[in-house]
């Protein structure tokens, strides 16, 4: 079994899961060597990127693409049903990599909260205590917008911090149920879930039905209390109407690990905002994480090798319709 890992991303962390790796044909190919080296692998190993059907078909050899993380949203799931390829992403919740976003959830919304950006400059610039007042969150409502694994650990952890959580969802499950939530709206229903919330956090994967979801309605309904927070992908929101709502004080601010265009440009002037605070996409870049992740690769690439049918693996119909085996 000959395994690519693509993109140069590995080649900067490669020491932290090669060890894992051990007895595996594999290559590392940084993002401008994936295309020649592509024909030599049976197995692509990738983070999130475009994968095209002309991209496939250069791929003599390859049987698997797996994801190493949760998002497959690149990968044109048709064309590799067509070609015969197995597409296979990471469970989020259990392997380190949804617990450690949730936590990173957590770090946007008490920034945010507790006004670090002012905090800073009280302690370093002006030499001012007790100061700035921030909002505790305790007590405060929450809307967690999507309510898969990573929707359920972020859940979780605000709810051990005394929140009132509520939920959006594509679809009713039974088991909502039994977490606790003050309430579960459907997708159509945003608006009326995130009124009075001091905070929204988006937990949703990215695709045709969601992408764009957040516009400057939904924020316009989160109202100027709210804090909207996205540690699942940068197209669910409108990013000209996200501008436009933070330009008109129609929400309070933004906490964002995740952006439209990756790596974003440092210059990038939404980051120079007191309300607003980012960080690189580092939800999923833990120790847990990291190691969790590549586990469970290395556990479904043996599956693969032995010819059994790998874990965690996503499909196309030929309708068009999206599924998992």
């Amino acid at each position: 079994m000959r395994v690519l890992f693509g993109g140069t991303a590995f080649e900067r962390v490669k020491e932290s899961f090669l060890s894992l790796f051990e007895g595996v044909d594999f290559r590392i190919a940084r993002d401008d060597e994936i295309l020649d080296a592509l024909p030599w692998a049976e197995v692509l190993v990738t983070a999130p990127r475009e994968i095209g059907e002309s991209m496939l078909r250069n791929a003599k050899s390859l049987k698997l693409i797996q994801e190493w993380g949760t998002g497959v949203e690149g990968i044109d799931l048709a064309a590799c049903t067509r070609l015969g390829i197995k597409v296979c992403n990471v469970p989020s919740r259990g392997t380190g990599n949804a617990e450690s976003v949730a936590e990173t959830a957590l770090l946007l919304m008490l920034l945010l909260a507790r006004r670090y950006a002012r905090a800073q400059e009280n302690l370093l610039k002006i030499g001012r205590v007790h100061a700035p007042k921030g909002m505790a969150l305790w007590k405060k409502k929450a809307c967690v917008l999507g309510l898969g694994n990573l929707g359920r650990c972020i859940v979780d952890r605000l709810q051990c911090l005394g929140m009132n959580v509520v939920g959006v969802n594509r679809s009713m499950r039974s088991e909502f149920s039994e977490w606790g939530l003050k309430s579960v709206h459907l997708l159509g229903d945003i608006k009326e879930a995130v009124e009075g919330a001091s905070f929204l956090v988006l937990a949703l994967p990215l695709n045709d039905g969601t992408r764009n979801i957040v516009n400057r309605d939904v924020l316009k309904a989160l109202g100027p209390g709210g804090y909207l927070i996205n540690v699942a992908r940068g197209g669910l929101v409108v990013r000209k109407d996200l501008e436009a709502a933070l330009d008109a004080g129609e929400i309070a601010g933004a906490g964002l690990d995740v952006f439209w265009a990756e790596p974003p440009d440092p210059n990038d002037l939404l980051f120079r905002r007191l309300n607003v605070v980012a960080t690189p996409h580092i939800g999923g870049v833990t120790d847990e994480g990291m190691e969790g992740v590549a586990r469970f690769v290395r556990e479904n690439l043996d599956r693969f090798n032995r010819g059994e049918t790998p874990l965690s693996c996503v499909f196309t119909s030929l309708d068009g319709e999206d599924g998992r085996l």
